[in-house]
């Protein structure tokens, strides 16, 4: 998907630590559409989290372009870039480290709706209340620290966090790798709901061909830096041709059953407030 209809659009991207041989990230070219949820798969050291992070402009590429909405996103440069940077919103794996624990909930929940400029001062209390209601949270979780919640709700904390500014696209960098597989069932289930409300696109980042079956309709497979496979997620994995596409679906059939999230989304039988 190139062209008007893509929201982002990714080409040559390409980056190179110091003294490393091959580049972390190669000459990878990719485009995700509004609306649009795609997987990005691959081994560990593949190169899908510096990508994602160059996506995010966290990191700086050598070469390539990143184009965000028709607007070139690697020329941005002040008030133009914090504007567009609150439209792509990044998930991280671990949500109690990417929470800070010694302010309360509520405040961290703030920080983006101050920062952004996006309800006044005397409204932030309800905003916050219903950004955790939004995501299955009694509103009063407000008040507490990130250890006083379980791993189940940090995640939804943190999923809410990225919601605050409104964006268009998310970046979920392996979002249920740390979460049992229960929780892990409730939390896609609650992105596949965010997802048909608010249409948002997003690129799912993880080796769990399980969890990319269910919350992707493309899939992109990366290996040694570059993308060796792409299209349809059901086609891809039904009908593998790469290499590297075929170690993971033969790793994925190594786990036991319990540790497998290949399931059909569907309504959690547990309370999301209680988990």
């Amino acid at each position: 998907m190139t062209g008007a209809s893509s929201l982002l659009e990714v080409a040559d991207l390409t980056k190179r630590w110091p003294g490393a041989g091959a580049p972390a990230v190669d000459a990878v070219s990719f485009a995700i559409g509004a609306g649009e949820r795609v997987a990005l798969v691959g081994a560990s050291g593949s190169g899908k989290t510096t990508l994602a992070r160059l996506v995010l402009r966290l990191l700086e590429p050598d070469r390539g372009t990143i184009r965000f909405s028709g607007r070139d996103f690697l020329a941005l440069r002040g008030e133009a870039l914090r504007r567009t940077r609150a439209e792509l919103q990044l998930v991280f794996q671990d949500p109690l480290a990417a929470l800070d624990p010694r302010r309360r909930i509520g405040a961290q929940l703030a920080d983006p709706l101050r920062a952004h400029g996006l309800v006044p001062r005397a409204e932030r209390p309800a905003a916050v209340g219903a950004l955790l209601a939004r995501v299955g949270l009694d509103p009063a979780l407000a008040g507490r620290f990130p250890h006083e919640l379980s791993g189940g709700q940090r995640q939804r904390v943190a999923i809410a966090r990225a919601l605050a500014s409104r964006p268009r696209l998310l970046v979920l960098d392996e979002p249920v790798a740390q979460l049992d597989v229960s929780v892990k069932a409730q939390i896609l289930a609650l992105l596949d709901r965010l997802h048909r409300e608010e249409k948002l696109a997003w690129l799912w980042i993880t080796h769990d061909l399980g969890s990319a079956r269910i919350a992707s309709e493309r899939i992109l497979v990366m290996d040694a830096g570059r993308i060796v496979e792409e299209g349809p997620t059901a086609e891809v994995l039904a009908r593998p041709r790469a290499a590297a596409t075929r170690a993971l679906l033969a790793a994925e059939l190594r786990l036991p059953p319990s540790d497998r999230v290949d399931q059909p989304l569907t309504a959690p039988s547990v309370s999301p407030r209680t988990m």
